[in-house]
């Protein structure tokens, strides 16, 4: 197998890895959009509500961190086309080269990532704000139970602040395949 053939194949292969990504980043996004609040109206519904409003908080932080992953990876694919696959390619401005070379086109890439982890951290707080609610109910706050409370929203907190270092950590990695942005 020559060099050329062996681009080709890291291309379609990336190429399939991309396809990929994005139809996970659909399903967590549809999930993120449509079954948190589902979920919140069925636990709103059963008798008994304490367990999985305390629940919701955690889910809706690994669809957030799910969703950097996945987006991670997704411009990490198109950085490694633009690096290794497309200055080996002769006589051609390579597809991720000439997107990083217009700025302006990326300029949507990133408000529909920001927009979408904006809804997720408006869920993030409104999960907390719930499950908060429901462990501060007469019924919950018995002796034992305050501790669990208190438990809870302490872990929140430091899901939050975990995810939010972590999207700030990898902003620029999962806006833009350049390394200037």
């Amino acid at each position: 197998m020559d060099n050329n053939d062996i681009l080709m194949q890291q291309f379609l292969t990336l190429r399939d890895e991309i396809k990929a990504t994005k139809a996970r980043i659909f399903w967590v996004v549809s999930l993120g959009l449509f079954g948190v609040p589902i979920i919140t109206y069925f636990a709103e519904s059963l008798d008994n509500p304490q367990f999985l409003p305390t629940m919701i908080p955690y889910v809706v932080i690994v669809l957030i961190v799910k969703f950097i992953s996945e987006q991670n990876a997704l411009m990490r694919a198109g950085q490694y086309i633009r690096r290794n696959i497309e200055p080996k390619t002769e006589g051609s401005l390579g597809w991720e080269a000439w997107l990083e070379g217009q700025g302006h086109l990326r300029v949507l890439d990133k408000h529909f990532f920001a927009v979408f982890i904006l809804v997720f951290f408006v869920y993030y707080f409104m999960s907390i704000g719930y499950a908060v609610q429901v462990l501060w109910s007469d019924e919950a706050l018995e002796p034992g139970h305050i501790w669990w409370t208190i438990a809870a929203i302490v872990t929140y907190g430091i899901g939050g602040i975990w995810a939010l270092s972590t999207l700030l950590h990898h902003w620029k990695s999962v806006t833009g395949t350049s390394d200037t942005d």
